[in-house]
């Protein structure tokens, strides 16, 4: 398989070749922005809940309503930060495996999309924004 032909980076007059799958060479990668939900994640008060829920709830409580035994790895919130979810309430957090952290997350993300394509707020228990 013969390899992409390189580029020039897209900050004229830059002379160097573009990183691949990107646009910019190394010195004139943009930065990205932190969202404030990320810097959430960061913080001791984050990880103090989730190693304290995860030592509470071991094990991945989605596959344990359906009858099978994992360990969990995440502590997801039931209803997310932006939807208005309480950040460090033991009632919106739930323990998950990657495999159902990654369909949740996937089945929300679709949801998402098509209410905001028809306009409407995401219909969930405790939901308290409004499109």
């Amino acid at each position: 398989m013969a390899d992409k032909p390189k580029r020039y980076c897209a900050v004229y007059p830059c002379p160097n070749y573009a990183e691949p799958n990107s646009n910019y060479c190394a010195d004139h990668q943009p930065i990205k922005a932190v969202k404030a939900r990320d810097q959430f994640y960061g913080t001791g008060r984050w990880r103090r809940f989730r190693d304290w829920y995860i030592g509470k709830q071991p094990l991945c409580e989605q596959c344990l309503a359906e009858g099978r035994i994992e360990p969990a790895v995440i502590v997801d919130h039931i209803i997310e930060l932006k939807d208005g979810g309480a950040p460090l309430s033991e009632d919106n957090a739930m323990s998950l495996c990657r495999r159902c952290h990654q369909k949740k997350t996937a089945r929300e993300a679709a949801l998402r999309r098509e209410n905001h394509r028809v306009g409407n707020a995401i219909d969930r228990p405790g939901n308290t924004t409004k499109s």
